[in-house]
């Protein structure tokens, strides 16, 4: 594997990480009071 590789991959589980950390998130914070972002979902 070359360094491109690496980097590639790093980047491509960054981003996966990321999206399901935030969707996790966003869940767990509407459970309760929503405020802000999540009054887009009760429409």
């Amino acid at each position: 594997m070359g360094v491109f590789d690496i980097v590639l991959m790093i980047v491509i589980l960054g981003g996966a990480f990321w999206l399901l950390y935030s969707s996790l998130w966003k869940k767990k914070g509407c459970s309760g009071e929503c405020s802000g972002g999540c009054s887009s979902k009760r429409h």
